[in-house]
């Protein structure tokens, strides 16, 4: 079977919703995924590893050394790279009849999600911490975490389904809960955006997942090897790192965003009873 088969049959192809995913990762994904094949790994196998690879980045990013740096970011390289694999095989096996369609696998992969950049970048201010004593970079950390989790998301999903689970005729009776479920689900429109949007449209796209995810994710691989050869600046006769650049830009990003977010879900669940 050639490239471009295992392409369509693995890829999400028309139904791709990041655009860096499409311009970028999708291109050496699918060869890490026929080797998976070619070995008989499993979709939650192939998840399972890239669990480990992030936990592995953990320990790796309380250091400042060049090796340690180095490894770290390969780690999470691989966790992302990784976590296309999985849904790639997954579509494999489904395709041709391997395996049968499961949410178990899509849970997995999702709370696999939930713990690992987020995570990534709290130890990351650690080695800041270690690095320079600033105790306010453990707390920037922190409040990144918080940030880069989406938590407000999801928390409304959680209230949502709650609702929906004590009474599921909201779903088709209360145009309130049908807003919010269209508001949840961001995917079509992302989709549309990539396949169907306007040069603009595309840009503003690229701009956000440069910004958010999976940008973040990207740009701690490419700060974490920054850090591995430029070393320390100064300013005001305070030492520096890229890695402290990085926390300082994300924490007032993913803050006000977290805020936005949560004024957002307020007003909507405000009009549901």
């Amino acid at each position: 079977m050639d490239i471009e088969k295992y392409r369509k049959l693995c890829q999400k192809n028309e139904n791709e919703n990041y655009l860096l995913d499409k311009l970028i990762f999708r291109k050496i994904s699918i060869y890490v995924t026929i080797l998976f094949i070619k070995l008989g790994i499993k979709p939650n196998q192939a998840t399972f590893i890239s669990l480990i690879a992030a936990l592995g980045s953990l320990y790796f990013l309380l250091f400042n050394t060049t090796a340690m740096l180095l490894t770290a970011s390969t780690l999470i390289f691989t966790y992302y790279i990784i976590d296309h694999v999985d849904g790639e095989l997954a579509r494999y096996y489904i395709q041709t009849g391997q395996m049968q369609p499961s949410l178990k696998g899509h849970y997995f992969d999702v709370l696999v999600h939930r713990y690992s950049s987020n995570l990534m970048v709290f130890f990351m201010s650690l080695s800041i911490y270690n690095l320079y004593g600033y105790k306010s970079a453990v707390l920037l950390g922190f409040i990144a975490c918080i940030g880069i989790s989406s938590f407000p998301n999801v928390v409304a999903a959680h209230v949502i389904v709650g609702k929906i689970a004590n009474n599921k005729n909201l779903v088709f009776e209360d145009t309130a809960v049908q807003d919010i479920l269209s508001t949840l689900e961001t995917k079509s429109q992302q989709i549309k955006d990539i396949h169907h949007g306007s040069t603009i449209q595309k840009l503003k796209k690229l701009i956000i997942e440069s910004l958010f995810f999976p940008g973040h994710v990207v740009l701690l691989v490419l700060i974490l090897i920054g850090d591995a050869f430029l070393g320390d600046f100064a300013f005001l006769a305070y030492p520096f790192n890229l890695r402290l650049v990085f926390l300082l830009g994300i924490v007032p990003l993913y803050t006000l965003k977290t805020v936005i977010q949560s004024i957002l879900w307020l007003n909507k669940f405000s009009k549901v009873a």
